[in-house]
Parts: structure tokens; C-alpha cells; sequence
């Protein structure tokens, strides 16, 4: 799905995508994001109240297409 988007994204014209809130403590869907070439470039501290770790931060993810 990421690819798709990343593909149809340039097709389309765009120069670059930014994902506004990825939760921290969710590692799997940074790595995710990280191996699509997304890059942490902000971070919202205490953005996101977890069930279990309270409030924890979101990250703004960024790629250059």
C-alpha cells in the first residue's frame, strides 16, 4: 500500500510525502514507515494518550519522492 501511494504520489506530481502522527511507541509501524524511506523530521511531545505508557509522543515522517 505504501509503495502504491509513494508510485501514484509522483505520478501525480508530488515532490515529497509527510505522515503528521505516527505514534513513538509504536515501533512496528515506524520501522514500516522507515523501510519506505520515511524519516522522523518532527516529533509532538506528549500528543498521544496510550492505554498503557500515558501520553507519549507522535512523529511527523517525511520522504523526498
Amino acid at each position: 500500500m505504501c509503495q502504491h501511494s509513494l508510485e501514484t504520489a509522483k505520478r501525480l506530481g508530488f515532490t515529497a510525502m509527510q505522515f503528521n502522527f505516527v505514534v513513538s511507541t509504536n515501533a512496528s509501524a515506524v520501522r514500516a514507515w522507515e523501510r519506505c524511506g520515511f524519516a522522523a523530521v518532527g516529533r509532538l511531545p506528549g500528543a498521544f494518550q496510550h492505554k498503557e505508557h500515558g501520553f507519549v509522543d507522535a512523529l511527523v515522517m517525511f520522504r523526498e519522492l
